[in-house]
């Protein structure tokens, strides 16, 4: 079983709780970790932008990988949200079997 992180930023620390908590109770998520502050910096739309922002890590399994992103970008209120997913090439194993055990339907 390959486990995955997704990472994803958010123009609030509300909006990412509310997802987080969803994308956990549909099991497409056995975690996430909130980063409350950052900064970004970024051209959107021809106009460069500097923004306090912040981002959360989606630990999750392979199976559900796709799922937990797209239901991220249907949920999300950016227009392009940045939802990226990587693999995590070695973890501990019974941290393995809990993210298996959690994201099971």
């Amino acid at each position: 079983m390959k486990v995955y992180f997704i990472y994803v930023t958010f123009g609030s620390l509300k909006e990412a709780q509310r997802l987080g908590g969803k994308l956990v109770k549909n099991k497409l998520a056995a975690c996430t970790n909130i980063i409350p502050t950052i900064y970004s910096t970024y051209v959107w739309k021809k106009k460069t932008m500097m923004d306090k922002e912040c981002s959360m890590i989606v630990k999750t399994s392979q199976s559900k990988v796709k799922k937990a992103m797209q239901f991220i970008t249907n949920e999300h209120s950016y227009e392009c949200p940045a939802v990226s997913a990587f693999p995590i090439k070695s973890a501990h194993i019974e941290f393995k079997k809990w993210i298996e055990e959690q994201t099971k339907s």
